[in-house]
């Protein structure tokens, strides 16, 4: 088996470029990011995700075990916010932040219309657990951002009147990704309008 320190990718030009284990496991998430932001799951295989890498087949079971667990830390990623700021440091707060965070997760979702589509998909009857689980703990990681960005009451209500609101966000998203019946503009300012609705007077 290759050690994931002496792995090896092709650059251009036919040359052969050494990568260690980080970089070289970086590489096949991007790869894999690409093809399941475009294609379901089930119409990717471990072939296609491996050319996208650069890399073998070999490599991949190596680094991620299964096509499966690899497709999980590609939505894991996915579903990761950026750690907020220390108070002092720049963070910022208020109507103003929120509609820049709406805008650049927006941003994100247009770029990776299947990864997201996947992960509201787990919400009906039957759905895949392991990507429900993932899509949980998403959400529950925008619910503490949502409470921090409005300085909302961190109370039992105002996280039920949150995840009431999340979805809702979940329907939207589909309507403008999956049957354009909404525009990214108008998502955003659904969005932002509603979640400002919630904020205490």
């Amino acid at each position: 088996m290759v050690s994931p320190s002496s792995s090896a990718t092709t650059a251009r030009g036919g040359k052969r470029i050494r990568l260690d284990a980080d970089d070289r496991r970086d590489q096949i998430l991007e790869g894999a990011r690409r093809l399941f932001a475009a294609r379901p799951y089930s119409s990717v295989s471990t072939t296609e995700l491996a050319t996208a890498a650069g890399t073998t087949r070999t490599n991949l079971h190596y680094y991620f075990g299964t096509k499966r667990e690899l497709y999980l830390e590609v939505l894991r990623e996915f579903g990761q916010l950026p750690a907020l700021p220390a108070e002092g440091a720049g963070r910022s707060t208020g109507p103003a932040e929120l509609d820049r965070l709406f805008a650049r997760w927006l941003d994100v979702l247009e770029e990776n219309p299947q990864t997201i589509m996947s992960m509201i998909g787990t919400v009906a009857p039957g759905a895949d657990p392991e990507v429900e689980a993932v899509f949980r703990d998403g959400r529950r990681a925008w619910e503490d951002r949502l409470i921090a960005v409005l300085e909302l009451p961190d109370e039992t209500s105002m996280r039920a009147m949150i995840r009431s609101f999340q979805g809702m966000v979940s329907t939207a998203v589909a309507e403008w990704l999956n049957t354009g019946s909404l525009t990214k503009d108008q998502v955003h300012t659904l969005l932002t309008r509603t979640l400002l609705a919630l904020a205490p007077r």
